[in-house]
């Protein structure tokens, strides 16, 4: 294995000594505890407690052992320490990398791979840290090569993905909570606020290309750091690729060259995917570039245990012919190709000083399609409904200083993400004289972000075992949506929305300021605090067009009723202070802590939710969505108690032992859902529309609870991961039935006489006046149950067990893996239709495998098999309405070549 983790200091060397007066040393003193074991296990401890990057080759120190380290040191002496004795020299690039060399018997250094794998700086720190937090790793994620970017995120407890296998767009589920912001989705810290109402199950995607993610960190519930702003679910941090993990000391230049295909008759659709990533750096600067392109066609989905599907999902009692014909063919109009480009240079200056700029852009094509049932051929068959360009560009400047003072560490970033939506829309297959009849079209969804992140962390040390950390700063970010559509209305739509178009022009600004203070006392005792104020402000206009009364008395009889536009210019702003706070304890043994947590979160509407009107997506049907400008912000209150358990040489030496489990409890107020029967204003009945649509605040608190479980053993030679996410009760949804009031009722007023023709004579005749005057009980009216969305069912438990062996001195790793979910089908044989959307996640276990083989240091060579066992099968929560089945057996392969 080769190890990489983190920490600053300057240059040294233990057996032959060797400084470097350029480098900066780090002075303040760190609390070490490392027991006596073998070197390359202890010098990955070091560099967990002390927060270094170190690169080694450990099968060049078989065989060394280390007396261990303990109390409080500086990181130089603190290693000089830990490696006394061995012939091993280290040598320090910048403040924060160091690498280890082993010499030979005259004193001179043993060649080292430059190739570094991660240890516990990778995943394991995240069961010493009192909060849940998940990191999913490169080596994770090539065991199962992503198809699709949501296969990166599966494996995780507490996060889920509302996956279309059509739609390369990504959106990201923490705990049951998603969409509009609820959840920071990043990358590189960059904010993908991206959002277009598609099929309910992902109001805001973003695009991330796998082959440039280094690892994702996942940071759950409400947060006080930086990224906090807006959160309620949690914060999902796409951590891209840097020249550092392709350069070392003495070493300039490094890359990676990535090619995978299917394999075969079992590719299933999975053809060339792969990447090249080229690095070029010294003491003064570094720079990376990447290219990427996947390219993926028409799949099979599995066939056994397809009964598990139910009775209802495609009709299956009505069609049961077609039904089996559609499971065992191919799902059509899959074919989907993404090119990824990246661009990093970074310029180290004095006084540790350093400036990088960053740009990725991810352009994909995909199609979308429905099913449609033939009669003749009784069979399903896909007709193409639309085609789409997504393409995200991500640009940043970020700036450190880190100088030899626990006073300052800053952080500064600015960047813009362009996230474009070009969609071709397929025409009406109603006829051209029927009025409703609308030829094909073009839509546009852009959304610009501008963000500025500044933060600094300053530590203390007060005697010699307690230090304080302050992590204060502030972020500030806008929203601009810039849509436009082609469509025209047809001859039957006078009733249509003032503006057209699914995603209103509109401005959203957010600022915040966040501080969080950490206390940490002799190693068994943490407390955290924090506190952050977000203020926001909404700009946008918006409308509708309506049939309305007459003001005052009229005369009955005829068309009453005139088309009215209502226009809303609305610009809002409003503020709030959100706390949290947490408290962990060791209670008496180091490998125990128990942890709770509280915090208050709160998010503004975003442009969508307040200012959207028009069709909700691509179709023939009369849905229409509204604006609703009395959309309220939500704010939430949420818990945890959980416990983690970290211990080393449990069963063997060297071996390393992690377990997490926490108890979550989030609570909001005004939850927003999309209500898809509302009433408008001047209508006399209630509950008769279903399909006009708008935004509502729920009436009830809206909870999200459960359990998760995430475990993790590694002995070297085996290990095993263990995840699973046990979801808790359901959610009731009421909201006001005239969600802008307005109700009427007519009453007559009185008559009027006037003169009309009777065949050849002239009468008097009297007629009715009335007025249509307010119905405050009917405007005040609550109506349950009318939510089309993500949130109207709790997300299915899920979970994910791998095991896996090591052979030929750790150079072929095999393993296999188990996904399992109880499902959400409720309504898989009986539907309630008790709301629009219905449970049908059927309950699934499948099976993959996997091997890497590292032929050379610089040569892998990976296998996967997918769904090994051909289980016919949904991913959790994934999109039902778009009724594309997971992958059946595939079987790819990478090669990957490392220099």
């Amino acid at each position: 294995m080769l190890g990489a983790c983190t920490l600053p200091m300057g240059i040294a060397s233990v057996y032959a000594a060797e400084q470097n007066t350029g480098a900066s040393l780090r002075t303040a003193l760190i609390r070490f505890d490392i027991p006596a074991q073998s070197l390359d296990s202890a010098v990955i401890a070091f560099a967990e407690q002390a927060k270094v990057q170190v690169f080694f080759d450990s099968r060049k120190l078989a065989g060394l052992r280390s007396a261990g380290l303990s109390g409080e040191h500086s990181a130089e002496d603190g290693l000089a320490i830990l490696l006394q004795d061995n012939p091993v020299r280290y040598r320090f690039s910048g403040n924060d990398r160091v690498g280890l060399e082993r010499l030979s018997g005259d004193g001179k250094s043993l060649e080292l791979n430059t190739t570094s794998i991660r240890s516990q700086g990778d995943g394991d720190w995240v069961y010493t840290a009192p909060r849940s937090v998940s990191v999913i790793t490169r080596d994770q994620i090539d065991k199962r090569p992503p198809r699709h970017a949501a296969d990166m995120l599966e494996e995780t407890a507490g996060v889920y993905t509302a996956v279309n296998q059509r739609d390369p767009g990504l959106s990201v589920n923490i705990r049951g909570v998603q969409d509009y912001g609820r959840v920071n989705m990043n990358i590189d810290g960059m904010r993908q606020n991206f959002n277009v109402n598609g099929h309910q199950q992902r109001n805001g995607i973003m695009v991330v290309d796998p082959e440039f993610i280094s690892s994702v960190e996942i940071e759950k519930g409400s947060q006080s750091g930086m990224g906090g702003a807006g959160v309620l679910g949690g914060i999902a941090s796409f951590n891209t690729v840097q020249a550092s993990e392709f350069l070392g000391p003495d070493k300039e230049y490094g890359g990676r060259i990535r090619a995978g295909h299917g394999i075969g008759e079992l590719g299933n659709g999975t053809y060339f995917n792969g990447s090249a990533l080229f690095a070029f750096g010294n003491e003064v600067g570094d720079l990376l570039l990447g290219v990427s392109e996947r390219h993926f066609g028409d799949y099979r989905a599995g066939t056994n245990d397809k009964d598990n599907l139910g009775t209802q999902i495609r009709a299956r009692e009505v069609w049961p012919k077609a039904w089996n014909d559609w499971v065992e063919s191919e799902v059509g109009d899959m074919g989907s190709v993404t090119r990824s480009r990246l661009f990093k240079v970074g310029v180290n200056l004095p006084q540790d000083q350093r400036v990088q700029f960053n740009y990725i852009e991810t352009d994909t094509d995909s199609k979308d399609s429905w099913t449609w049932f033939d009669y003749e051929s009784d069979s399903f068959y896909y007709q193409r409904s639309g085609a789409t360009d997504l393409n995200a560009k991500n640009a940043s400047i970020d700036y450190s200083f880190s100088p030899d003072n626990d006073l300052i560490d800053v952080k500064a970033k600015v960047y813009f993400v362009r996230t474009r939506m070009d969609r071709w829309n397929a025409g009406s297959t109603a006829s051209i004289g029927s009025g409703n009849w609308y030829g094909a079209y073009n839509d546009r969804f852009q959304t610009d972000t501008w963000g500025l992140q500044l933060q600094n962390t300053s530590r203390f040390y007060i005697g010699a075992t307690d230090k304080l950390t302050l992590d204060y700063g502030t972020e500030l970010f806008q929203d601009e949506f810039k849509p436009a559509t082609d469509r025209v209305p047809t001859v039957n739509e006078q009733a249509y929305p003032y503006v057209q178009g699914a995603t209103p022009e509109g401005k959203k600004l957010t600022a915040s300021l966040f501080a969080q203070a950490q206390y940490e006392h002799d190693d068994w005792l943490t407390l955290d605090a924090g506190l952050r104020y977000d203020r926001y402000r909404l700009s946008g206009e918006s409308g509708m067009t309506l049939w309305m009364f007459p003001e005052g008395p009229y005369e009955a009889g005829g068309i009453v009723k005139s088309q009215q536009h209502l226009i809303f210019d609305e610009t809002t702003e409003q503020g709030r202070f959100s706390p949290t706070f947490g408290i962990a304890v060791k209670p008496g043994v180091d490998w125990l802590q128990l942890y709770t947590r509280w915090g208050r979160g709160w998010r503004a509407p975003a442009v969508t939710e307040v200012f959207m009107t028009g069709r909700p997506h691509a179709g023939g049907g009369a849905e229409m969505v509204y604006p609703n400008p009395y959309l309220k912000p939500e704010t939430s209150h949420d818990w945890e108690l959980g416990f983690n358990i970290f211990k080393e040489s449990l069963l063997r030496d060297g071996d390393r032992f992690g377990l997490k489990v926490a108890y979550f409890d989030t609570r909001i107020d005004n939850f927003s859902f999309l209500d898809v029967n509302v009433s408008l204003p001047d209508e006399t009945a209630s509950g008769i529309g279903l399909g006009r649509m708008a935004y509502q605040n729920n009436e009830e608190t809206t909870r999200f609870r459960g359990v998760e479980y995430s475990l993790d053993y590694d002995a070297g030679r085996y290990y095993g991961r263990l995840s699973y996410t046990h979801m808790i009760g359901t959610n009731d949804f009421c909201s006001q039935q005239f969600y802008m009031g307005g109700a009427k009722s007519t009453v007559r007023v009185g008559t009027v006489t006037r003169a009309v023709q009777v065949g050849n004579r002239i009468v008097m005749r009297q007629f009715a006046v009335n007025q249509a005057v307010p119905n405050d009980a009917m405007s005040n009216q609550i109506n349950c149950g009318n939510i089309m969305g993500n949130a109207t069912y709790m997300p299915a438990d899920r979970g994910s067990l791998t095991l896996g062996m090591r052979f030929l001195d750790n150079t072929l790793d095999v393993g296999a893996r188990l996904r399992y979910s109880k499902g959400n089908g409720a309504n898989l044989d009986t539907p309630t239709y008790a709301t629009l959307d219905q449970a049908v996640w059927p309950k699934y276990k499948v099976y993959d495998l996997f091997a890497s083989y590292w032929m050379t240091p610089q040569v892998n060579l990976t296998l996967a098999l997918e769904n090994a066992t051909d289980q016919a099968y949904f991913v959790a929560m994934g999109d039902v309405n778009n009724l594309s089945l997971a992958r059946g057996r595939t079987l790819s392969g990478m090669l990957e070549y490392k220099f």
